[in-house]
């Protein structure tokens, strides 16, 4: 492993070894996390695992049956109805809308990191989750026993249909394409966390801050290397 000049010591070292684990959604988490420790220090791993799982026990604890259909109902009451995560369309392009750990305390931040939010607490309750990387906003596809629901976290959990969804993107991309829910491409786990660290760079592009984008730029050259 490389030793970095721009990014924090412990982020770096962090996210390296989790990028070996991208294929388990606790990686997914650990770099995702390991991004944010660049900017706040005093993060730690372990507490942002446990602020997912209490979410998770909060839902479980409401669903005795295990039925698929009512784990995925009482997820969204809890998580935009109890919790209110929503989309901060207010002051989008605050880089702290791309820290995990942020968002968790916020409750807002940008379609990827609620949409991981949204993916990792479904998991740890039994439900099945895709990421979307549609043009211009990240959605989340939910499996309930034969069916596929297009979900927008940003949004405060949405359900929408093909023509919805073409919609939405075409509101960020200005091009309209109806795609048939089953036929949109999944994200792996390794270009989420490549997304999140492109949106950094590009936030911190805008706001001119060249030692933030050194730092993101070191993490996204890690990433690539482990192709």
């Amino acid at each position: 492993m490389d030793v970095p000049v721009h990014c924090r010591s412990e982020a770096y070292r962090t996210f390296c070894h989790e990028i070996e684990h991208l294929d388990e959604s606790h990686g997914l988490l650990n770099a995702v996390v390991a991004v944010s420790m660049h900017f706040l220090p005093n993060t730690e791993v372990r507490t942002v695992q446990l602020e997912i799982d209490e979410i998770a026990a909060r839902i479980l604890s409401r669903v005795s049956s295990g039925n698929p259909r009512a784990l995925a109902a009482h997820l969204h009451h809890v998580l935009f109805d109890e919790l209110g995560f929503h989309g901060d369309a207010n002051n989008y392009f605050n880089p702290r809308n791309s820290f995990l750990p942020y968002v968790l305390e916020s409750k807002q931040g940008m379609p990827i990191t609620l949409t991981i939010i949204y993916k990792l607490v479904a998991e740890r309750i039994g439900l099945e989750v895709d990421g979307i990387s549609s043009p211009g906003h990240f959605l989340a596809r939910l499996r309930v026993g034969e069916d596929l629901m297009i979900v927008d976290p940003f949004f405060g959990g949405d359900v929408l249909n093909s023509e919805e969804l073409a919609d939405r993107v075409a509101l960020t991309t200005g091009q309209r394409e109806v795609v048939p829910v089953d036929r949109l491409p999944s994200a792996t786990n390794r270009q989420w966390v490549a997304r999140v660290i492109a949106n950094l760079i590009h936030i911190y592009s805008m706001q001119g801050c060249p030692q933030s984008i050194a730092a993101m730029s070191e993490l996204y050259d890690a990433l690539k290397v482990t192709y």
